[in-house]
């Protein structure tokens, strides 16, 4: 019975899919050869999207808001370097302080509204307005922003200029030579005052739970190399039911779970480095786990090996490692005596009893950590008095709540935004909006600034320091580098690459020849 439900509901998904596009394209409901392949499927977790770019930090987002937004710069398809987009060219004044962008004059939203330089401006003021936007800080570089960012000043007072319809000009209070890679994120897209026009080269056509329809914008300036007429995101959790779509032609991308153990094309599995590292970090909050000497002890007795087991790639320093960034010593090896030398010193010096416990409230998202792993970290740290209470949360409402809540450690996996150790070390920075942490160094905040002024090599020597300064505070504690898992069949899909930000801008996908419809196969 559950097999013969499973093949009708991918035989009714799979029509729904086909007679939706030929319906559209005045065809019979058989739809021809080359109009399937202007007919693209994703199926992806389950989970309610936030299409609003200015809110969102979900990494699961970012790859839908590549079809339905974009700004000035957008991501190279292969190496993720910015590219233009709403932006044709700009200059840089010999200060480096202004810059002046010059607008596409095609360039419209999805209901053929002019995009202008005003079109810009509006945008980012309207994110820097917008309460809880975990991007808008990034800004802060642009004269006035943070003032009123933090509600001291007015939009006149920011130095985003529309000098006519077609240029923008952008005062800065600093040098930022790694502004176009910033702004290639989809926070820093240009926006519509009504939320269902879009700039990017897709429209959302529809919207219900566990599916979502893209359509193509046929005001986009580069329409013309926009080879798909719509694409359909299924959302499915089942693992056998995701290898089922795939090998059935069904989906002709699953970035969703997969049993892989099931799928006929192995080469179609893509696995690779993610630009990314999962981590665990304490919170500013006046107790006593908010001093250094407390979490150098805690470090010290951290069961690296047993953390660290069985993932991919290990994570002894903060920063995925890039090219030419210089290697830090990180977290290596545990040492029990010394951990429990410097609780003793901790202890000490601010008068507590050696016999006290010490409470410690870790919190994180349900079956983000297993269950041996946690058993050593509380097993370990025990050992110095501390009473580890684990606080279990529902994944859809911890990461909203990190920044409100009162518990001593999170645990995050922080996908990099653009290429730059500046994607990482922002969460960090005393006056970020991405920084949930509370911490704060000013000599921290000050290699970051001066490294803004840079040349790269010099740039990533001092970035690198600012990453010295936070694990040497023991602020974070580093446990893996994520890897990518993808399902595609490159032979048949086009203009989609491997990279460590796992972004795939869907301007680029194409179809390169037409999959069977379902076969004649029973699933065991």
């Amino acid at each position: 019975m559950e097999k013969i439900k499973l093949i009708v509901t991918v035989l009714c998904l799979q029509f729904l899919a086909l007679s939706i596009f030929a319906q559209e394209q005045g065809e019979p409901e058989a739809e021809s050869q080359s109009s399937s392949l202007k007919n693209f499927i994703i199926v992806e977790n389950v989970r309610e999207h936030e299409f609003n770019p200015h809110l969102t930090s979900y990494s699961s987002d970012a790859q839908i808001l590549t079809g339905l937004y974009e700004g000035l710069f957008t991501y190279d398809p292969v190496n993720l370097n910015p590219c233009y987009a709403i932006a044709i060219n700009y200059r840089i004044s010999r200060d480096k302080k202004r810059w002046t962008f010059t607008i596409n004059p095609d360039a419209k939203f999805s209901n053929g509204e002019k995009i202008t330089a005003e079109s810009v401006r509006k945008s980012w003021l309207k994110l820097l307005a917008t309460p809880g936007a975990p991007y808008s800080s990034l800004l802060d570089v642009i004269k006035g922003a943070e003032d009123f960012r933090n509600g001291k000043g007015t939009a006149d007072d920011v130095g985003i200029y529309a000098n006519s319809e077609d240029s923008l000009s952008i005062h800065l209070v600093k040098p930022a030579n790694y502004l176009p890679k910033v702004l290639c994120h989809s926070a820093f897209s240009v926006v519509h005052e009504k939320s269902d026009v879009y700039s990017g080269p897709f429209y959302l056509a529809e919207g219900s739970p566990g599916f979502y329809q893209m359509k193509k914008n046929e005001y986009y300036w580069d329409k013309d190399k926009v080879s798909l007429e719509q694409i359909l995101f299924y959302q499915s959790d089942n693992e056998k039911d995701n290898a089922f779509y795939f090998n059935t032609g069904l989906a002709d991308w699953i970035t969703a779970n997969v049993d892989t153990s099931l799928l006929y094309n192995k080469k179609a599995i893509s696995i690779a480095a993610e630009f990314a590292t999962s981590y665990f970090f304490f919170k500013q909050n006046d107790s006593v786990w908010s001093k250094t000497e407390f979490r150098q002890a805690l470090l010290e007795a951290v069961p690296w090996e047993i953390l660290r087991k069985d993932f991919y790639v290990a994570a002894q320093t903060f920063v995925y490692p890039l090219s030419g960034y210089p290697q830090l010593d990180g977290y290596s090896y545990t040492d029990m005596n010394e951990a429990k030398n410097l609780m003793q010193q901790a202890r000490k010096k601010y008068d507590i009893p050696e016999d006290k416990k010490l409470p410690l409230v870790f919190e994180m998202p349900e079956n983000s950590v297993s269950e041996d792993r946690l058993t050593a970290l509380c097993d370990s740290w025990a050992q110095l008095g501390v009473d580890v209470q684990i606080k279990f949360k529902k994944s859809y409402e911890y990461y909203t709540q990190v920044g409100s809540s009162n518990s001593d450690m999170f645990i995050y996996t922080w996908i990099g935004d653009f290429a730059d150790p500046l994607a990482f070390l922002e969460l960090f920075r005393g006056n970020s909006t991405l920084n949930d942490s509370k911490w704060i160094n000013s000599d921290y905040d000050r290699l970051l600034d001066e490294a803004a002024e840079c040349s790269d090599e010099e740039r990533y020597r001092l970035l690198a320091q600012a990453e010295k300064i936070l694990l040497d505070d023991c602020e974070i504690i580093p446990v893996h580098h994520p890897v990518i898992s993808n399902v595609v069949d490159k032979s048949t899909v086009g203009g989609w690459s491997e990279n460590a930000f796992d972004i795939h801008p869907l301007k680029y996908l194409y179809k390169k020849a037409d999959k069977s419809t379902v076969p004649n196969v029973v699933m065991k």
